[in-house]
């Protein structure tokens, strides 16, 4: 059996960055998310709040393909308030109340979290990015509402990691 087919976001100098999938061997929430900002018709599940009106879901769309493209060739993103560390080696893109979680791994269906301390600075304080595998996985969307990221989503989050990495063991 082959390998499942991930769509790639951007493949650049230092991560290949892909969209994680599901067990199905076909679903994929941020390959549908990205396909929906683009054709201005992503509605958030969430009731709560909608960040990204239809007529700015293109530049939406562009924003986050840009910052993962920076990312994938850089190795870090131009801002510290860009990403976010989870749980147990998720990590999160962040965009208004828009996150995308993403994983690494080394392609053969291995995973190791990469976790780091906080640094403190200023009023607040963010996570310094560890040295990921070559392969980052774009793993689920969600609505932040609140200041904690809930559990489902963090859930979801390492259940899609644990679907996805099942693909390359195969």
């Amino acid at each position: 059996m082959s390998k499942v087919h991930r769509r790639i976001v951007h493949d650049g100098n230092v991560y290949l960055v892909e969209c994680a999938v599901r067990a199905d061997e076909i679903t994929s929430p941020v390959a549908h998310f990205l396909d929906q900002l683009k054709e201005k018709t992503w509605s958030p599940e969430s009731d709560d709040i909608n960040p990204v009106q239809p007529d700015e879901q293109p530049t939406a769309y562009a924003w986050l393909v840009q910052k993962i493209a920076y990312f994938a060739d850089e190795g870090d993103f131009p801002h510290v308030g860009n990403r976010n560390q989870l749980r147990n080696g998720i990590w999160e893109i962040k965009r208004w109340h828009i996150r995308i979680t993403f994983f690494d791994t080394d392609g053969q269906g291995s995973y190791t979290p990469k976790v780091t301390q906080r640094i403190y600075a200023g009023g607040g304080g963010y996570f310094p990015l560890p040295v990921f595998d070559p392969f980052i996985r774009l793993g689920t969307v969600f609505i932040k509402t609140t200041q904690k990221t809930s559990h489902y989503e963090l859930n979801l989050a390492e259940q899609i990691r644990k679907e996805d990495l099942a693909h390359d063991r195969r």
